[in-house]
């Protein structure tokens, strides 16, 4: 990478500077910018120093863009006092160069440490050509991982709070710049909202919302646990050449990179609801949801969490396997709810998974092929069943359900529903138990029945559902079934008057009304020829028209 063109500019005491003898700023690029500041009065405390504390150094935020500085003692000035210094300031406009760069500038020397002897004040200063900082995995032996594990603990504390300061230490005791090492093994993302100086705090203007201060000092704070185990993680996985990737920008996702794979060796009661998300989100995500109840535990903890959620949706997405995994699982927990009524999984584990009506459908048929029965054909069942029918799916119907009165009257109701259970019966091309109970109850529902499936019905199968359906009937009904019988493809064997008249058992003068009213062509289904069944009608009399038909107490 070419790198980034930085304006910079030098402040010292010397015998002449932009601003006159004394202490100012000596020399500055053209585009150094006007808000950062071009005067000692308005640099203020980026060019303060107190060269006895030795270096100071820095990056801090101002507005979208960054300050990186260096302060040294320097030699005396031009009027031979001590106590002079120099302070080497960088601007980046982008906001990208961070305290990896600063710390790389510094190692390489790049920081002026003293004037130019031919220098003189220039407002034309050249900029300094700055590349990001490479990033390469130090070599940690397992003193060092204890010795960097407390500090790297309190910074994690500070940035997963996204706001405050964290103070650390210059050194281990071995020697080694910790912020040389922690800023290394940390995602850049992560950091990249992170200023760092040394020495006292002033205001300088900062609007980084993380400060890191790099003092001698010993510690003060304990990180919490979790931040522990973080740190010594993170460590330890940069001793063995692994750095988190940069672009992870928080600590949530840092731990997804650190602990999905340990995570995904637990089941998911033992996982919190952000846990649960990290192993989504991890390349982990296809097998852990594969094991056990952990596709049904994500879809219900989806719910209540949106973490887990947008992981979940972010997984389907990813891997058609997770897509796979998330669909049958939904699917499997509709089927249940529809065939054996079942609770049902939750309206947004369906949308997760994408799965619409016409899906349903097909697998209701493909459950109802296999052998399941639908135990309880309620509305919602029924209109399921209609929908899928309508939608032209093969649904069989024939053993559809045990209920078979709720299917009688869903067939007689739902003209979708009738036609194709007529398709069905018709190229069935065989007769059972099966459709001699269904027949009972179609004609129970509607005597009409008989003319859509009487001629596909065999002959002696007839009348035991005739006389089945008679049983269960009222007057209004049985009176309107022999009708049906006697005006039938099957008319002439008198079964109109034996099974279904008689055989109704009703009352002797619940016979005698519908005798009354139907006698001429019942006796005429008999074999009566046409002529005596008048004549033998008329001189019985007649009543009025039949009353509204409606099935006996009881019954159906």
């Amino acid at each position: 990478m070419s790198g980034r063109a930085c304006p910079q500019a030098l402040y010292t005491s010397a015998s002449r500077t932009l601003e006159g003898p004394g202490f100012g700023v000596y020399a500055h690029s053209a585009d150094w910018p006007a808000e950062v500041g071009r005067t000692r009065k308005a640099l203020g405390a980026l060019v303060g120093s107190r060269p006895e504390e030795g270096e100071a150094h820095g990056v801090l935020s101002r507005g979208a863009g960054r300050v990186l500085y260096r302060a040294v003692a320097a030699r005396a000035d031009g009027f031979g006092r001590p106590g002079n210094y120099l302070v080497h300031l960088l601007w980046d406009g982008s906001g990208r160069l961070g305290v990896r760069e600063l710390l790389a500038l510094r190692r390489a020397g790049q920081f002026l440490d003293a004037l130019p002897e031919d220098a003189a004040p220039t407002a034309a200063l050249p900029p300094l050509r700055v590349t990001l900082a490479d990033r390469v995995a130090p070599a940690l032996p397992p003193d060092e991982v204890d010795a960097l594990t407390p500090p790297l603990a309190g910074l994690l504390a500070t940035l997963a709070a996204g706001s405050g300061c964290c103070a650390l230490p210059v050194r281990t005791a071995s020697g080694r710049e910790v912020a040389e090492v922690l800023f290394a093994v940390l995602p850049r993302a992560l950091t990249a909202g992170v200023s760092l100086h040394t020495g006292a705090r002033e205001d300088d203007g900062d609007t980084a919302p993380v400060a890191v201060r790099l003092t001698d000092a010993p510690a003060r704070t304990s990180a919490a646990t979790r931040d522990t185990e973080r740190a010594r993680t993170l460590l330890e996985a940069a001793s063995k050449g692994e750095l988190a990737p940069d672009e992870l920008a928080d600590v949530r996702r840092l731990d997804v990179w650190l602990f999905a794979d340990s995570w995904a060796e637990q089941d998911a009661a033992g996982l919190s609801a952000g846990q649960l998300a990290g192993v989504l989100e991890s390349s982990a995500a296809p097998r852990w949801l594969a094991r056990g109840g952990n596709a049904a535990a994500a879809l219900d903890t989806a719910a209540d969490s949106p973490a887990v959620e947008a992981a979940l949706r972010a997984a389907v997405d990813r891997w058609p396997a997770v897509a796979g995994l998330v669909r049958d699982r939904v699917l499997a927990g509709l089927l249940d709810e529809v065939l054996d009524g079942g609770p049902g999984p939750a309206e947004l584990a369906v949308e997760v998974a994408g799965i619409g009506q016409a899906d349903l459908c097909a697998a209701l048929a493909g459950e109802v092929r296999r052998g399941r029965r639908i135990t309880r054909l309620d509305r919602a069942a029924g209109l399921l069943v209609e929908q899928a029918l309508g939608l032209g799916v093969d649904l069989p119907l024939l053993g559809l359900t045990p209920q078979t009165w709720e299917l009688a009257l869903l067939a007689t109701r739902r003209a979708v529903v009738g036609d194709a259970l007529v398709a069905q019966w018709r190229s069935s091309g065989g007769w059972t138990a099966a459709h001699g109970e269904l027949l009972g109850h179609l004609l129970v529902a509607d005597p009409g029945w008989l003319s859509r499936l009487g001629d596909v019905v065999p002959v002696p199968s007839l009348p035991p559902a005739l006389r089945w359906a008679a049983l269960r009937m009222d007057v209004a009904g049985v009176e309107e079934l022999a009708a049906a019988v006697a005006t039938g493809a099957g008319a002439g064997r008198g079964w109109a008057l034996r099974e279904v008249v008689f055989g109704s058992e009703l009352p002797a003068g619940d016979v005698d009304r519908v005798l009354g009213r139907r006698l001429e062509l019942l006796l005429v289904d008999d074999g009566w020829p046409p002529e005596l069944a008048r004549s033998f009608a008329g001189g019985r009399g007649g009543e009025g028209a039949s009353p509204r038909r409606r099935l006996r107490r009881g019954d159906g």
